[in-house]
């Protein structure tokens, strides 16, 4: 279907413009729509963290170079009056601030920061918005198709109405040619028995190229019926993997803390080769890390194995509980006060879409690219 129907379906939708019954009503995607605004509003907040986070390591690597430069600096000298005038005492070598301080270790405790806050906490939060950004790819083509599906039902109604008017016109004409023939046939038994076997054509026979063509309309209607219910719980799905993805991003914020702990505790090594400073524990636990399914986990607790996870947000394919034989396919959305609750069992995987957004994720702007 062309732009400008599309184009034309939601001007009339805007304005509420039905079609010719009463009970129509635009097909729904409402839930994709609110949980895309809600995800909208979340990731303006998500980059006023990233930026800050980043803005933070940028300061103390600045800071580190500082810290080097003065370190670096000489110590101001004694002088005595010698016979010439004032002379500098000889200190040695060594006559700098930071005398027997590892400045390599300083800078590689900034590198080491760059590193660790890019691959274990901002990379994760770019993963976010990119799947976010797909999302809302995916959901601009659930709305163009939802427009072609209403606009095609509009015209499969008007087929309708307009062959129902016309059967309904020609009864009554037929009606009527009935009844003139039957009063002109009193005296004439023997003209009316021959002029009848010529016989008209029957209501039903003249109608049948519309009734076709209406039938065609019709199928078109059900196939986009399909294929829109599919391009919508495949949205709908990758939503329910991006908000229980939102459930673990606190790990991420306070991952960052301890990242920026462990970079000055390495850096505080770098002095006399003193040793690492006992720090306190962590109040969180270890950043989340990518789930199997593609969304995020909350990493293992300190005391279980390497690798377990405490927290899934899907199951895999094969752990997905089996729908009962006989089921029937989930209807168009329709809004509830409460809003729809997710499947039992947990969310279902989302779709391939979805993970490759996450793999192909580039670092974040932070631009106004999620107004729209």
């Amino acid at each position: 279907m062309g732009l400008w129907k599309r184009v034309s379906e939601k001007t009339k939708q805007t304005f509420g413009v039905k079609a010719n019954t009463a009970d129509w009503k635009p097909t729904s995607n409402g839930r994709n729509l609110a949980m895309i605004e809600e995800a909208r509003r979340f990731s303006k907040e998500l980059k006023k963290l990233h930026k800050e986070l980043r803005d933070m390591e940028g300061r103390i690597q600045e800071n580190m170079g500082v810290l080097k430069s003065v370190l670096n600096a000489p110590l101001p000298r004694v002088f005595e009056f010698g016979e010439k005038g004032p002379v500098a005492v000889d200190r040695g070598e060594g006559a700098i601030v930071g005398a027997g301080v590892a400045f390599d270790v300083l800078s590689a405790s900034g590198a080491e920061l760059k590193a660790k806050l890019q691959e274990e906490v901002l990379h994760p939060l770019d993963q976010w918005q990119a799947a976010y950004r797909m999302i809302k790819q995916r959901n601009l083509k659930c709305e163009e198709l939802r427009l072609e599906l209403d606009a095609k039902r509009r015209e499969a109604v008007a087929m309708s109405q307009t062959l129902e008017r016309q059967k309904t016109k020609a009864a009554v004409a037929a009606a009527a040619e009935d009844g003139k023939g039957a009063e002109g046939a009193g005296g004439s038994s023997g003209g009316a028995g021959a002029s009848s076997g010529g016989g008209a054509p029957s209501p039903n026979n003249k109608f049948e190229d519309a009734e076709f063509r209406l039938l065609k309309e019709e199928d078109k209607v059900t196939r986009l019926t399909e294929r829109f219910r599919a391009v919508e719980g495949e949205v709908y799905s990758a939503l329910l993997t991006l908000i229980n993805d939102t459930a673990v991003l606190k790990q991420y914020a306070a991952a960052a803390l301890v990242v920026y702990q462990h970079a000055f505790a390495h850096a505080y090594t770098a002095f006399n080769g003193a040793a690492l400073p006992a720090l306190p524990p962590s109040p969180v636990p270890p950043p989340a890390r990518p789930s199997a399914s593609g969304g995020l986990s909350a990493s293992a607790s300190p005391s279980k194995p390497e690798g377990s996870a405490s927290w899934k947000s899907q199951e895999s394919p094969a752990e997905k509980p089996a729908s009962a034989p006989g089921s029937p396919d989930p209807e168009l959305p329709v809004s509830t006060p409460s809003g729809p609750s997710p499947p039992p069992g947990g969310p279902p995987p989302p779709p391939a879409w979805y993970n490759e957004a996450r793999q192909a994720a580039k670092p974040m702007r932070y631009d106004s690219d999620d107004e729209n």
